[in-house]
Order: structure tokens, then C-alpha cells, then sequence
């Protein structure tokens, strides 16, 4: 017995009519007509009979339509569970994006959500790796680089400008650069590994005089190193300036602005919990940039 065939006997056993019953499923009346008569093979039994008033279910088939009412009711609670586990903003949700980022991220309040949301959990992945979305390694991303894969969702949610910036006790005991025309004897902080080819390392590396002071390819170790005093570092303004104990210098007029990209999965993106989380990401930081 195939289900689809109970459905549309209980189409025309509520329509009372052939055509009816067919219009209301969006089948042709010969298709209704031959799937019915399959049922009725299935089950060894005639399923209506013709009146005056048009088709009537015999006593086998009103028998058969108590049971295809449950079959129906079970078919759209199936549909609603599925739908809800959809729509629910909870479960898991893996962000990846550099590790700056995702310090950001979470000082601008990125778990503000779980106060409206209690049953969602966050991953944040922070590296600077660009992961696999289409391979299930998260469900979006923050990408300082374009993405042109066509099974992707992308979307630009941000520009970054970059500036320069030094601790509070560098300035105090350097003095204080305000062009570039000034940076010959100051000390500098280097992205390393595969950040070195960025512009902004690119940059800060060829000013004339300076003296480099550390390469790492953490950003968070560079900030700290800046935070301390050791020397003058590039960052994304909106970034550097949420850090207490920097100076913003000047801005770096050479280095384009950065787009930020949110990518998603299209199978991830289709849940209401992964939706929320994006959102919020994009806002955080669309107000800091």
C-alpha cells in the first residue's frame, strides 16, 4: 500500500467528488482515478460507491478514511517536528574566523545572545586556516578574504581601515609619530608565517630606519607586545581602539580599507539558530567598523 495513494482517496472521499478531491492535491482526475483503483488492488476491497450525490465511501472505505485521517494527522505533526527543529534558535552553532577576530567578537558581545537564547551554544574557532564550510568544519565564517566558491552564501558585512597604533609607555618614552615621515628609529611589531604577505606587514616592514621588534603570526601576541610598550604595530582601527592602553597614531591612508565577509552553507544557513548567530556577528561588526 503506498501512502500516497491513501491520500488521495481521502481527498475524494472528503470532496465526494472525483475531480474535486484531484483538483485539491493537484493530480489529474485519470490520476486519481488509477491510484485509488491501485489502493483498492492493495486491499482487495471497493473503496466508494456512486450515488446521486456523487461518490461515497463504501463501508470498507469508511473504514479505510478513519485510518487515512490518522495517517494525515501524523504526516503534518512529522512536518511540524521537522520544522521546528528548523526553526528553534538552539544547538550548536561553530563560527571560524582569525583570532583577533574572534577576541572581538566575544568583547563585543557576541554571547549576549544566550540571554535571549539559553539552549544555544557557540564554537568559536579563531585561526588564521580557512576552514572547510562546504565540508560541515563550521557553520559560517568571517573572512578577511574574497570568496568565490558559488555553493556558498557570502556576504560583505564590513570595511575595515587600518592605522597605526602604540602602548600608552611607548609614547611617553619614544615620543609620539604622527606620519610617516616620522617612523625612522621607532621600533615595529611584524605579522609572520602566511600574515607576513598582507599589506599591512607589507607596510610597516619597508617604512625607512624602522627596527623590527617581533614577528609572530598571533595577532593577540602582537597586541600585547604593543599593549607593553615594545613597539608600533598596524591594526584595524575599530580593533585598536577598543584595546585600553593604545594610542591610535595615525591612519594608514596606503592600506585599502579590508572587506569582512560572512559565508555561509546553504544547509546551514537554513537554520534559525545559525541565521540569529550571523546576524549578530554581522552587527557587531558592522558598529565597530
Amino acid at each position: 500500500m503506498d501512502w500516497n495513494d491513501v491520500r488521495v482517496f481521502r481527498a475524494v472521499a472528503r470532496a465526494q467528488s472525483l475531480a474535486q478531491g484531484a483538483r485539491q492535491i493537484e493530480l489529474d482526475r485519470s490520476t486519481a482515478s488509477r491510484r485509488i483503483a491501485c489502493l483498492e488492488e492493495a486491499l482487495g476491497a471497493r473503496l466508494f460507491l456512486r450515488t446521486r450525490e456523487g461518490l461515497r465511501p463504501s463501508p470498507a472505505g469508511e473504514r479505510l478514511l478513519v485510518h487515512a485521517e490518522r495517517m494525515a494527522a501524523e504526516a503534518r505533526a512529522l512536518e511540524a517536528s521537522a520544522t521546528e527543529e528548523t526553526q528553534r534558535v538552539t544547538g550548536l552553532v561553530r563560527i571560524a574566523t582569525t583570532e583577533a577576530i574572534a577576541v572581538m567578537l566575544v568583547r563585543e558581545g557576541l554571547l549576549s545572545l544566550r540571554a535571549r537564547h539559553p539552549e544555544l551554544e557557540i564554537e568559536l574557532l579563531g585561526e588564521n586556516r580557512v576552514v572547510d564550510l562546504a565540508g560541515g568544519e563550521a557553520d559560517l565564517a568571517l573572512r578577511v578574504t574574497a570568496v568565490k566558491a558559488p555553493s556558498l552564501h557570502v556576504r560583505r558585512v564590513a570595511r575595515l581601515p587600518f592605522a597605526l597604533f602604540a602602548g600608552v609607555d611607548y609614547v611617553e618614552r619614544r615620543g609620539r609619530p604622527r606620519t610617516e615621515d616620522d617612523l625612522a628609529g621607532h621600533d615595529v611589531l611584524l605579522l609572520a608565517g602566511e600574515l607576513s604577505a598582507l599589506p599591512e606587514s607589507r607596510w610597516l616592514a619597508t617604512r625607512p630606519g624602522v627596527r623590527v621588534a617581533l614577528r609572530s603570526s598571533s595577532m593577540t601576541a602582537l597586541l600585547a607586545a604593543a599593549l607593553d610598550g615594545h613597539g608600533l604595530a598596524v591594526i584595524a582601527g575599530a580593533w585598536g581602539e577598543r584595546q585600553v592602553g593604545l594610542v591610535r597614531l595615525f591612519d594608514v591612508k596606503a592600506i585599502s580599507p579590508r572587506p569582512l565577509w560572512l559565508v555561509m552553507h546553504p544547509d546551514a544557513a537554513a537554520r534559525a539558530a545559525v541565521k540569529v548567530v550571523a546576524d549578530h556577528v554581522a552587527t557587531i561588526v558592522g558598529r565597530r567598523a
